[in-house]
């Protein structure tokens, strides 16, 4: 069974090598990866010229402007082969039995489709900072599961994607609505009914995700404001109970919220107020502009393609 890799990345060129390396330490053997790095230098491909004489390795660039990681997963969706696609961010490394655990869940259940793994975090001091994680607790609700699971381990067939669509790439990091394009994908695997899994022995480390606090405030912020942001996007794309359900939660959590604001305490606050902005500039996007359907994605395949960049020229310390 061929597993196809993507791991989007932006200006992170020792982490992102550090990915690639655990990758090719895996126990499982039976797979392609691809790269797709929007940094406006060549500082990544100059670490991963190592890498180039390994036909399995492919490194793509992707230069759209105002398009973030979810551009980049579709890119390399669109341009890999495998049956199983497994996604994982740049900053992080994968054990040595991921891809084994992975290749072994989708072989015992042919009608699973979805997986989310589990991220880990090094130890690190809770006052200076914080590593984003996500525990991949297995009784998780069908509408708690896609507010919790991290995008930076996920792993589905290929043939998901004729049923729920691509990535939505108004969503994520580095687009119009900054965070959640996990939240967006996991939404939408639960509507569609497809079957998914949640395991946390299916494991990444996120090596390289510590932020010092001022930057984990930041990041929280873009959190709610994305996850605000595609419940606009699904409501205005017809799933009336997706808006319903959202707003019935921010009511709740701001009747929570508004005695702590009055005894000095507005974060939760704020974090609703960032929802909340996020859920109607989400509304007011247009509703089909930036998400990509199974149909477009396959379209997209060869021009996907023909984004592959050779790194020879890089290994010699020049750029093409």
């Amino acid at each position: 069974m061929l597993v196809s890799i993507v791991i989007p990345t932006k200006q992170r060129p020792q982490p992102l090598a550090d990915a690639v390396q655990s990758v090719f330490r895996s126990s499982y053997q039976h797979f392609e990866i691809f790269v797709i790095d929007q940094s406006p230098d060549d500082a990544s491909a100059k670490v991963l010229a190592p890498f180039r004489n390994d036909p399995r390795f492919h490194y793509l660039l992707n230069r759209r402007p105002g398009f973030g990681a979810a551009s980049s997963r579709n890119l390399g969706i669109a341009a890999s082969r495998g049956e199983i696609i497994a996604l994982i961010d740049d900053d992080v490394e994968v054990k040595p039995d991921w891809l084994e655990q992975i290749v072994a869940e989708f072989s015992a259940d042919p009608e699973l489709d979805f997986i989310a793994g589990r991220l880990t975090a090094p130890p690190y001091d809770p006052a200076t900072g914080f590593t984003p994680a996500f525990e991949a607790w297995p009784y998780l609700s069908r509408w708690h599961f896609p507010l919790h699971a991290s995008g930076a381990n996920f792993s589905m067939r290929r043939r998901l994607f004729d049923r729920i669509g691509g990535y939505d790439e108004f969503c994520g990091p580095g687009s119009r609505l900054r965070a959640s394009d996990d939240t967006d994908l996991c939404w939408r695997v639960v509507r569609s009914g497809a079957r998914y899994k949640i395991c946390p022995h299916i494991e990444v480390v996120h090596t390289h995700g510590f932020r010092p606090r001022a930057e984990a405030e930041a990041l929280f912020a873009r959190y709610q404001y994305g996850n605000g942001g595609n419940f606009g996007r699904f409501t205005r794309r017809g799933d009336l109970f997706a808006g319903a359900w959202f707003l019935a939660r921010e009511v709740k959590h701001a009747l929570r919220a508004i005695p702590a604001a009055l005894r000095g305490d507005r974060r939760e606050l704020f974090y609703v107020g960032q929802r909340l902005r996020g859920f109607w500039d989400g509304f007011r996007l247009p509703p089909h502009e930036g998400f990509v359907s199974g149909e477009q994605l396959r379209r997209l395949s060869t021009n996907a393609r023909a984004a592959e960049v050779p790194l020879i020229a890089w290994s010699h310390g020049t750029s093409v």
